[in-house]
C-alpha cells in the first residue's frame, strides 16, 4: 500500500506542476502588452555594448560588415597574413597592441557611412581585465585595369589606450530599457 501512495503522490505532483506551468502560457496578465512590444514609431532595440553603443551591421552593407568582422577576427588570433593587412605598413603595431591584452572577445559596433563614402565601425577588444576600443575605416575599391575584381580595403584602424574593466564600469552609468527587465 505504501508503494501505491508514493506512485499516486508522484503523479499528483506532476499534474499540479503542469497546471502551474501551462496556466501561465496563455495568460496575458503577467506582462502588459505595452511593455511586451515596442510602440509605433519607437526605434528598434539592438544589443548594445556599454562603451561603443549599438552592435550589429548598422548602416553598412552586409559585405562591409563581414569584412570588418574578418579584420577583427584576424587581429584577435594574430593572423598577420590576412589579406586585409597586405597594404598597411603599420599593421604590426595593431597586432602588438591587441595581443598585449590577450583578448577573449571582440565587439563590432554598427557601421556608419561617412560623407566621403567610407564606412566606419566602432570596435572593442575585451580580455579578462582590460579592454581596447577603437574605430575601423574601410572602403570599396572598384575593379582596376588589371581585371582584379572589386574588393573591400582597410583604410585605417585607430586604437585607444587600453583601460581596465573596473575603470570602465565605474565611468559608465547603466540605463536599462524597460524591456530588459524581463529578459
Amino acid at each position: 500500500m505504501d508503494k501505491q501512495k508514493k506512485i499516486i503522490s508522484f503523479f499528483l505532483c506532476i499534474w499540479f506542476a503542469s497546471q502551474i506551468v501551462f496556466s501561465q502560457e496563455g495568460s496575458s496578465h503577467a506582462v502588459p502588452n505595452s511593455l511586451r512590444q515596442p510602440e509605433r514609431g519607437e526605434a528598434p532595440r539592438y544589443p548594445s555594448d556599454l562603451v561603443i553603443g549599438d552592435l550589429g551591421r548598422g548602416d553598412a552593407t552586409e559585405g562591409a560588415y563581414a569584412f570588418a568582422r574578418s579584420i577583427l577576427s584576424a587581429l584577435m588570433v594574430g593572423r598577420r597574413d590576412a589579406p586585409a593587412f597586405a597594404d598597411l605598413s603599420q599593421a604590426g603595431s595593431y597586432f602588438e597592441e591587441v595581443r598585449s591584452i590577450s583578448p577573449r572577445a571582440f565587439r563590432l559596433g554598427g557601421g556608419r557611412i561617412e560623407p566621403d563614402g567610407h564606412i566606419s565601425f566602432l570596435i572593442r577588444f575585451i580580455s579578462r581585465e582590460e579592454s581596447i576600443t577603437g574605430e575601423l575605416f574601410i572602403h570599396w575599391q572598384d575593379a582596376g585595369e588589371d581585371d582584379r575584381p572589386g574588393r573591400w580595403v582597410l583604410d585605417d584602424l585607430i586604437l585607444e589606450d587600453r583601460r581596465t574593466l573596473i575603470d570602465i564600469r565605474d565611468s559608465y552609468r547603466f540605463n536599462f530599457s524597460p524591456y530588459e527587465r524581463f529578459y
